[in-house]
């Protein structure tokens, strides 16, 4: 950790990352992402699965059968005592409420699974985006921890000279010991939360964990650069633009929001269940059904013989049909009272959503009504830092600021630097958000 390493840039890996990649790989690949996917076109299959009860029903049968004689011989022909028969059925509804709701309501819900992928492939890119940013912040952090480190061993080595001329003691060298091992600990712990961020990288973007890859250093001297966005640069830069771009960003937002579709989804399939559950207090089921029976062979009493009983070996029959449930102990009124107070929970949940969205958007935006200018005015604290820094060591090389001096000026310039490195990355996830 105190080694100062020579050609740092590694010519081995060959997998170079920058933001824009980092996005379309996400998309490409994220295991989340591909799942709500699969939901969707899962959801196609539900929709035809719903729609099927509409479209003709077909069904054929075989089978033997064998009656007791006295009925087979009384029955004139239409009961052999023994038959093999073949059956060929069908049917038709003309109007079911049933199933006109079910594809309307399966149809509400498939828009809702494809709104939820919407939002799933909003969080990936934001997601991303931010992770690919933290490596990119957790790096600057690492290497400033350590030039910091570095610092203090500088100072380490001046403490060791002002011992042997005798202008300190011991216990300055000790505390500067002290400084250099927690130093080291905190480098190793910078090294550390870097590797854990570029897994976490790794992670969304569905690739090996251990992976190693280059994040390509980005300008960040104006991190509005990065996106191009001139409209914003002079939105941020007039707070009266800014309060009222405030207001558009609200109204864009909820109107664009997948959140709100996909509740809205939900509460027109509920209005859809109630409307069916009042229906069904005096609409009837119609439908046309027919079927054709085939005797292939009869024996026993009854048998079938054309000329004594005047029947061929076809049956059919066709017609129509309406069927009404008169009474099923309460359930229609049990079912609309559900469904209402599920449309009232639906619409509820939509008013809190708004809240949330609106209130999310609105810390966005205010993040990054500070976050931007917080960038030069963080660099201003880093150049007097520095200054101050540098006067501090001089004078305790001369003797005339004492070790609490240095110490204060050194952790003070960290502090800034620290705080510089923050402010860009800072703007850059406030603006991605």
């Amino acid at each position: 950790t105190g080694a100062n390493l020579l050609n740092q840039q590694r010519d081995d890996i060959e997998r170079r990352l920058t933001l824009p990649q980092v996005i379309d790989e996400a998309l490409a690949a994220n295991l989340d992402l591909a799942a709500a996917e699969r939901s969707v076109s899962a959801g196609r299959f539900s929709v035809q699965e719903a729609k099927s009860a509409l479209l003709p029903q077909i069904a054929i049968s075989t089978g033997v059968r064998t009656i007791d004689d006295d009925r087979a011989a009384l029955s004139g022909g239409t009961a052999p005592e023994n038959a093999w028969t073949g059956t060929i059925s069908g049917s038709q509804q003309l109007y079911t409420e049933g199933g006109w709701a079910g594809y309307s309501i399966e149809k509400s819900r498939q828009r809702g699974r494809e709104l939820n992928r919407d939002t799933v492939k909003l969080d990936i890119i934001y997601n991303a985006a931010t992770a690919y940013l933290n490596v990119l912040r957790r790096k600057t952090i690492e290497q400033l921890q350590k030039d910091n480190m570095q610092l203090t061993q500088s100072n380490l080595e001046r403490a060791q000279i002002r011992l042997s001329t005798g202008v300190a003691g011991p216990d300055e060298l000790y505390r500067w010991q002290t400084k250099f091992a927690s130093d080291r600990q905190i480098v190793l712990q910078a090294e550390s939360a870097t590797i854990s961020a570029m897994q976490a990288l790794n992670r969304i973007l569905n690739r090996p964990l251990l992976e190693e890859f280059i994040a390509q250093e980005t300008d960040l001297s104006d991190p509005l650069l990065i996106s191009g966005n001139k409209l914003f640069y002079q939105l941020i830069h007039n707070p009266l633009y800014f309060k009222k771009f405030n207001s558009f960003a609200l109204k864009a937002g909820l109107e664009a929001s997948p959140e709100l579709k996909t509740l809205d989804a939900a509460i027109a399939a509920q209005d859809r269940l109630i409307v069916k559950s009042r229906r069904e207090y005096w609409v009837p089921t119609l439908s046309i059904e027919g079927s054709a029976e085939q005797y292939f062979a009869d024996g026993g009493a009854g048998q079938r013989n054309e000329d004594v009983t005047g029947l061929d070996d076809t049956d059919w029959q066709v017609g129509v049909f309406a069927r009404f449930p008169l009474y099923e102990g309460g359930r229609k009124g049990a079912t609309l009272d559900r469904n209402q107070e599920e449309l009232i929970r639906l619409k509820t949940e939509r008013r809190a959503a708004m809240e949330q969205i609106s209130q999310r958007i609105l810390l966005s935006l205010n993040n990054t009504r500070a976050s931007y200018p917080s960038i030069n005015l963080s660099r201003d604290a880093v150049d007097a830092a520095r200054s101050n820094l540098k006067l501090v060591s001089d004078s305790y090389v001369q003797g005339i600021k004492s070790i609490i001096d240095l110490l204060d000026a050194q952790n003070q310039a960290l502090s800034a630097e620290l705080d510089a490195a923050n402010a860009a990355y800072n703007f850059l996830i406030d603006f991605m958000g």
